[in-house]
């Protein structure tokens, strides 16, 4: 049975194969031109264009012919020192040019993981991670708060005052003095819980609209509530937010394309780790993690 392009495109020894050709091709370039004359400078068209449209970007005009040329003496004076650095070898041992040097060829690999996303993968991905796309419930309601540190019997009054309220008193002008807002408008579960706690925001967001109730507690006190409206929690389409799912997807995939050639590249590796003589065994704890990497 004949295996679809698309489907073949997912396999990972396809892109262990991609993967592995761009890297060898990439390498084989940049070499050719690090292949030149140690002495001689070539400043090329294309980069004497480069520097005048970064220029350009910059300061909104056209580079002069001095302001020009003053670029290309300073990209000279660049390569210069920067070749006179690696023959004095100060790009060894140094993390901080390990890092970028790392942080170059993940760029390169991210490139080449690029590919055109499809309805259908978006679709597969929503699917399997629904929780990481599911809009909160979403609660309009009114609190009026009880301190239980002004009231010996809040549980009693609590009870006065839901009667009052539900009779028709005015709700601002009961309950006690507080910092946290009288009313929110379809606030959601998470926006709930930064001003009341979890717990409270939990019990908030089950409350049918309608008469006053609670009281419902929260690390302040006791809260009356009456919610006014309530929208559930839902499993939104791709169509409503594609883009979001894009992202999220491009961020997972170049992260298991990175691990992947990570492996790929290790795999042409031989690593021991020596033993840490100083650290009581914990040498061998550091190899046995090291080699359970490789096997990832």
């Amino acid at each position: 049975m004949k295996m679809s392009i698309k489907k073949l495109w997912r396999e990972p020894l396809v892109h262990f194969l991609l993967i592995g050709a761009a890297l060898f091709l990439f390498y084989d370039l940049t070499r050719e031109q690090g292949s030149e004359a140690p002495n001689r400078i070539v400043v090329n068209s294309g980069q004497v264009e480069q520097l005048a449209a970064n220029f350009k970007r910059t300061w909104m005009r056209p580079a002069t012919e001095a302001e020009l040329a003053a670029l290309v003496e300073n990209h000279v004076r660049e390569e210069v020192f920067y070749r006179e650095a690696l023959a004095m070898g100060l790009d060894q041992n140094d993390p901080l040019v390990r890092r970028r040097m790392r942080m170059k060829l993940e760029f390169i690999l991210e490139d080449l993981s690029s590919q055109e996303v499809t309805d259908e993968v978006l679709t597969t991905f929503l699917q399997q991670h629904p929780n990481k796309f599911r809009s909160e419930a979403q609660v309009s309601f009114q609190q009026v708060y009880l301190n239980p540190d002004k009231r010996e019997d809040l549980a009693t009054d609590a009870k006065k005052l839901l009667a009052s309220l539900n009779g028709g008193a005015e709700s601002e002008s009961v309950g006690d003095p507080t910092l946290v807002p009288y009313e929110f408008s379809l606030a959601t579960q998470s926006e709930i819980a930064r001003s009341f706690g979890e717990r409270f925001a939990q019990d908030v967001v089950k409350l049918i609209p309608g008469d006053w109730t609670g009281p419902v507690y929260s690390p302040y006190g006791g809260h009356l509530l009456k919610v006014s409206e309530r929208v559930e929690a839902r499993q939104p389409e791709l169509a409503e937010i594609r883009a979001v799912v894009e992202r999220e997807y491009l961020v997972q995939r170049r992260k298991e394309q990175k691990n992947l050639a990570y492996q790929t590249l290790r795999e042409g590796y031989q690593v021991t780790i020596e033993p840490v003589k100083s650290a009581q065994g914990a040498g061998g704890e550091i190899i046995a993690t090291v080699q359970a990497g490789e096997a990832q």
